[in-house]
C-alpha cells in the first residue's frame, strides 16, 4: 500500500471515529450548552476568549479542563481588577482578593464567589491525587465553578444599552475610546 492510500485510509478512519463520538455525545452536549451560558458581552481583553473556552470545554464534556481554566480566568480577573484600580497585583490570589475588599473595589459577596472558584486550585493545577475522579461529581464541580464565573463576569461587566449602544456599569473595566468599546460577544 502506498503512502497516499494509507493517508486516505487513516483520514477516513479518523473522520468515522470523530463522527461516532460526536453522535454519541450530541444530546449531552446540547443539554450542557442550554443549561450553562456565559455572560453575553465582556471587554475584548486577554482573558475574553479563554473565558469563552471554559464554557465550550464544559459543553463538550472536558470537565477537568473546564475547572482548571475557570480557576485561571478567575485569577486573571482578580489581577485585572487590581491593575485597573491602580495597583500592582500581589502574587497571592487570596491577598489580592482581600485587598480588593479592603479598598472597597468588590463586595465581600463577590470575593466569596471568587474564592469558591479558586477552591482546590492547586490540586487541579498540579493534578494532585485529591482531584475528583468520579465523572458525575466532576461535571457538577465544573458546572458550579462556571456558574460562579458567570456571576463574577455579570457583576464586573454589567451593562445596559442606550440608543443601541452599550453603557458599561463600571466603565474603567472597558477600553472605551472615542465613545466606542471593543467587546467580545458570546451570544448564540
Amino acid at each position: 500500500m502506498d503512502d497516499k492510500t494509507l493517508k486516505l485510509i487513516n483520514k477516513t478512519q479518523a473522520e468515522d471515529t470523530l463522527k461516532q463520538e460526536f453522535q454519541l455525545t450530541f444530546e449531552q452536549r446540547v443539554k450542557r450548552h442550554l443549561e450553562l451560558r456565559p455572560h453575553e458581552i465582556i471587554p475584548n481583553s486577554h482573558f475574553a476568549a479563554v473565558s469563552a473556552e471554559c464554557y465550550s470545554l464544559y459543553r463538550d464534556g472536558h470537565f477537568y479542563g473546564a475547572v482548571s481554566l475557570a480557576q485561571s480566568v478567575s485569577e486573571a480577573l482578580v489581577k485585572f481588577l487590581c491593575t485597573k484600580n491602580g495597583w500592582k497585583p500581589n502574587k497571592e490570589f487570596e491577598a489580592n482578593i482581600k485587598e480588593l475588599v479592603n479598598r472597597q473595589k468588590i463586595a465581600q459577596e463577590l470575593a466569596d464567589i471568587f474564592t469558591r472558584v479558586w477552591k482546590d486550585r492547586n490540586d487541579y493545577h498540579h493534578l494532585n491525587p485529591a482531584i475528583e475522579q468520579e465523572r458525575q461529581k466532576l461535571e457538577s464541580l465544573a458546572k458550579s465553578k462556571l456558574t460562579d464565573l458567570r456571576i463574577i463576569e455579570a457583576d464586573l461587566f454589567a451593562y445596559s444599552s442606550k440608543e443601541g449602544k452599550i453603557v458599561p456599569k463600571y466603565s474603567k473595566y472597558w477600553d472605551i475610546n472615542n465613545g466606542t468599546v471593543p467587546v467580545f460577544l458570546r451570544i448564540d
